[in-house]
């Protein structure tokens, strides 16, 4: 009897390390994604189911810096090249969280992107978890439960939904989605 594998669930974790003098800059980060919420710039997306809690990202030096790390650490790691497709940000407040959602267009797969990436920019350690929904054969509703500390990210295809647990501090939790497609 031999085994062929069909099909995997492929996450990647990581943490960005930027050489000394060049690490990102997560207050810019954080400024601009708050910016958008002090001229309330909800994210909208055609197919993506938002919420209170998305937000436009402004694309400045910092964040320029973190997409052409995370891509080209993707390509060299696992010879695989991203392009990004579009990015928001989200900002819970204590005892906020979000709904379950995923970033695929089911009307117009070609157009949906690939892989969601979520990059902690200033979160309050062991407050809130990324809670990521998979198939497993006939078992349903399988969830991986993640708790990212500052400057941590997790790429995972965007046919998973997943949502944010209660902010649980009392502090602001941000986080940056990035959508990448691959080409």
């Amino acid at each position: 009897m031999h085994k062929k594998v069909l099909s995997e669930i492929d996450t990647y974790l990581g943490t960005v390390d930027m050489p000394k003098y060049f690490e990102i800059n997560r207050d810019e980060l954080k400024s601009n994604l708050l910016s958008s919420v002090i001229e309330d710039k909800c994210f909208k997306n055609s197919f993506v189911i938002s919420n209170p809690f998305d937000y436009e990202m402004l694309n400045g030096k910092a964040f320029t810096m973190l997409n052409t790390y995370l891509m080209e650490n993707f390509r060299l790691k696992h010879e695989v090249s991203l392009v990004n497709n579009f990015n928001f940000g989200n900002i819970f407040k204590e005892k906020e969280s979000s709904i379950s959602k995923d970033l695929i267009d089911k009307q117009n797969l070609s157009n949906s992107p690939d892989y969601t990436c979520i990059y902690a920019i200033d979160v309050e350690r062991y407050s809130q978890q990324l809670i990521i929904e998979y198939p497993n054969k006939r078992l349903k509703d399988n969830f991986f439960q993640i708790d990212l500390k500052n400057n941590e990210y997790i790429i995972f295809p965007s046919t998973l939904k997943y949502f944010f647990t209660r902010n649980t501090s009392n502090k602001t939790n941000t986080y940056l989605t990035i959508a990448y497609n691959i080409v």
